[in-house]
């Protein structure tokens, strides 16, 4: 499995395989940072997306797109109305001020 080299950004992106999300890791702790580093490179704090957009963005970052939804709303980086339509960051993250993720508009 060839994961992010050593160096080139956060520690959260050691568990991406190819800048892809492809497992989830086994401890909480390596698990909050990187759901929190890809909702950072994904979803502008303040920006509001359709779910057709929010997926349009997880496809390719993720092998399982609706896990990884699932994963950000549960941990509270993303809020989804009720219908599911509308999906928005709910909270910044240490990796906001990171090179290459999404700034508001």
């Amino acid at each position: 499995m060839e994961s992010t080299p050593a160096g080139s950004g956060c520690g959260a992106e050691r568990f991406l395989v190819r800048g892809r999300f492809v497992t989830t890791p086994r401890r909480t702790r390596d698990r909050d940072d990187l759901v929190e580093h890809v909702a950072a490179m994904l979803v502008a704090p303040g920006e509001e997306l359709g779910e057709d957009e929010l997926m349009a963005r997880l496809v390719p970052v993720a092998d399982d797109p609706v896990r990884l939804r699932r994963e950000l709303v549960e941990a509270g980086l993303v809020g989804r109305r009720a219908d599911g339509s509308r999906y928005w960051r709910e909270r910044l993250t240490a990796h906001d001020d990171e090179p290459g993720v999404r700034s508001p508009r």
